[in-house]
């Protein structure tokens, strides 16, 4: 996939993740962005429970990490600073480990969130929000 991607943007997961999967979001951050996301969801259904909820805010400086089951979010944690710029191109690789997700961005890890979903039950990688979307890739 290359050139720019249209948000929100689904991928289709239908062997789930597994332990070594790298999910790899490139794009540019707008210079009038407040927020975008990245979810690995349970399901194409509207109130899908969400195995990771990736969620730069420039509005609020910040990265929260969260999950949702039942339709209720879990705790919120944060990432580090933003090591996202408005304006500015971004990569961000969410590799699947045996006891969470860790988010790369740029060069460094960035944070650690650890399953509280099983993975067998993501099926659909989902980015919308406030992004330009370069590329997306599972492998």
């Amino acid at each position: 996939m290359s050139g720019s991607t249209n948000v929100p943007h689904k991928t289709s997961l239908p062997e789930g993740l597994r332990v070594g999967t790298v999910v790899r979001i490139r794009g540019v951050v707008p210079e009038k962005a407040s927020r975008f996301h990245v979810n690995l969801l349970c399901s194409e259904e509207p109130e899908a429970d969400a195995a990771l909820h990736f969620n730069p805010r420039m509005d609020a400086s910040e990265v929260v990490f969260n999950s949702k089951e039942h339709g209720a979010w879990g705790r919120e944690e944060r990432g580090p600073g933003l090591p996202f710029q408005r304006g500015q191109p971004f990569e961000v690789l969410l590799i699947t480990t045996e006891d969470g997700f860790k988010a790369v961005v740029g060069d460094s890890e960035y944070h650690h969130f650890r399953h509280r979903l099983p993975l067998t039950r993501v099926r659909v990688m989902e980015v919308g929000g406030d992004v330009q979307l370069g590329s997306v890739r599972v492998f």
